[in-house]
């Protein structure tokens, strides 16, 4: 009788960790790796918003300095490119964070990332693995990176 409902258990979690669920995770993690805050959602949302702020100071201070005639005013250019780039990326996490906090989009965004799911549970399970070896730091900032850039287009689609 135990090994029963415990086999039974397993398949309702195994059913419970939907898609939803599995991007809400990723989402939790590159938000908390890009804002360190403490872990309740609102003060990781305010600390966001603190940095979104931040960030849009230093992208229009860099774009009132761009001229193509000086070294100077190319890095302004490329400075003002990356940081409007970071900004958008950080503004479609906090989106993503706070719409897969709402249980009741739960069915909705499920249906909508019906053709993502492989793609979600593969990434899903890149990060599982790698949380489970030893990586060197500055290559661990590379795969953060590389999860950020293949997850950015699935979070793109639930705005």
């Amino acid at each position: 009788m135990f090994f029963q409902s415990a086999s039974k258990l397993k398949k309702e979690n195994k059913k419970s960790c939907d898609s939803f669920e599995k991007l809400q995770t990723i989402v939790n993690i590159l938000l908390k790796r890009e804002v360190p805050s403490s872990n309740t959602m609102h003060h990781l949302l305010y600390h966001a918003n603190m940095k979104l702020e931040q960030l849009r100071i230093t992208y229009s201070y860099h774009r009132k300095h761009i001229t193509l005639t000086t070294a100077v005013g190319v890095y302004h250019k490329e400075a003002y490119e990356e940081t409007f780039k970071y900004f958008n990326q950080l503004q479609l996490l906090v989106d993503a964070y706070i719409s897969l906090n709402i249980e009741e989009n739960r069915q909705q965004i499920n249906h909508r990332l019906s053709f993502k799911e492989h793609f979600i549970e593969k990434l899903s399970k890149e990060i599982t693995e790698f949380n489970n070896q030893h990586i060197l730091p500055f290559l661990e900032e590379k795969f953060w990176y590389a999860i950020k850039e293949d997850i950015m287009p699935i979070l793109a689609e639930l705005r």
